[in-house]
C-alpha cells in the first residue's frame, strides 16, 4: 500500500497529517485503567514501540528491551540522518515514553523464560530484520564487501567507516539508495549502483532515485555481480549482463544472465 499512490496515497496523507500536527490529539488521547498485566517487548524498532504504546493505552505495564544504545530500530540505525533527522525520531519516541512505555537499552534478551520468571505475563517479540542479504557470489566474504544494513548501522552508530574513493552498490531498493548517498557523504568520489533490471523496475522510491542521480551517483542497469576478486587493499567486481524475461511473482520481468557477457 505504501508503494501505490492511486487511488489513495496513504504515505503522503500521513506526511500531511504529521506536518500539520498541532498536538490536540494528545490531549484527547485516553488510557484505560491499569489491568495489572505486565508485557515485555523485545526490540525497540517501529513494531516494538508501536505495540508498546498501544498496549500501554490499554492499561498494561510495558517494558521494551533494546540491545543497541538507542531506541528506534531501523528508523535510527537504517535510515540516514539526512532523510530522518534524529530530533524528529526522538520526539516521536518521547510521545511513547510520556504515555508510560519504559525503554531499557543496551540490554539483549537471551531467555524468554527469564522474562516470565520476572513477572511478565506476555512477551511481544519484534526483532526486526537488521541483517543484509548476501549476493551469493564467489569472493563476497572479502572484508571490503559490506552489507548495506550493517554499513548504515555502523555509520549511524558513529563508527569510522572507510569507503575509499570508488564504491559499487548492488541493488535497486531504498537501502541501496541510502547506502550510495551515504557513501558520497563519507567522501567517495565515485559511487555506482549496479542493478539487474532497468530503472522502471527499481523498487526504491522515485524521489530517492532522483536525489541519487542529482548527487552524481551513477547507475548501471541490466547487470549483476558474478565474482568479487581481491586486489591488494581493493576489490575488483566482475559482473554479467542481464536481459529481462517473463514476469515473475513480483509482477516484474525476471532478469536472466546473458551467457558469456562477463565484464
Amino acid at each position: 500500500r505504501g508503494q501505490i499512490d492511486e487511488p489513495i496515497a496513504i504515505r503522503i496523507l500521513k506526511r500531511f497529517a504529521w506536518e500539520h500536527d498541532d498536538g490536540v490529539w494528545r490531549e484527547l488521547s485516553k488510557a484505560l485503567p491499569s489491568s495489572g498485566k505486565r508485557v515485555a517487548v523485545i526490540g525497540a524498532g517501529p513494531a516494538g514501540l508501536t505495540a508498546g504504546y498501544y498496549l500501554t493505552k490499554l492499561g498494561h505495564s510495558v517494558t521494551v528491551f533494546e540491545a543497541l544504545p538507542e531506541p528506534g530500530g531501523m528508523l535510527r540505525y537504517g535510515i540516514p540522518e539526512y532523510r530522518l533527522p534524529k530530533k524528529i525520531l526522538a520526539a516521536e519516541i518521547k510521545v511513547m515514553t510520556d504515555a508510560g512505555v519504559e525503554i531499557i537499552t543496551n540490554t539483549a534478551v537471551d531467555s524468554l523464560e527469564r522474562l516470565f520468571t520476572q513477572g511478565f505475563n506476555v512477551v511481544f517479540v519484534s526483532l526486526g530484520a537488521q541483517q543484509a542479504t548476501g549476493i551469493g557470489v564467489e569472493g563476497e566474504d572479502n572484508p571490503r564487501v559490506l552489507g548495506g544494513v550493517e554499513f548504515l548501522r555502523d555509520v549511524n552508530l558513529g563508527k569510522s567507516v572507510d569507503v575509499g574513493n570508488r564504491v559499487a552498490v548492488i541493488g535497486g531498493g531504498n537501502t541501496a539508495m541510502d547506502s550510495a548517498r551515504t557513501a558520497r557523504r563519507l567522501g567517495a568520489a565515485e559511487v555506482t549502483i549496479v542493478y539487474r533490471r532497468t530503472r522502471r523496475e527499481m523498487p526504491a522510491s522515485s524521489e530517492e532515485i532522483e536525489e541519487a542521480l542529482h548527487e552524481g551517483i551513477k547507475m548501471y542497469f541490466l547487470a549483476a555481480p558474478s565474482k568479487v576478486i581481491r586486489q591488494d587493499s581493493e576489490v575488483q567486481l566482475e559482473c554479467i549482463r542481464m536481459k529481462l524475461g517473463a514476469p515473475d511473482t513480483s509482477g516484474r520481468r525476471r532478469p536472466e544472465p546473458v551467457e558469456g557477457s562477463e565484464f
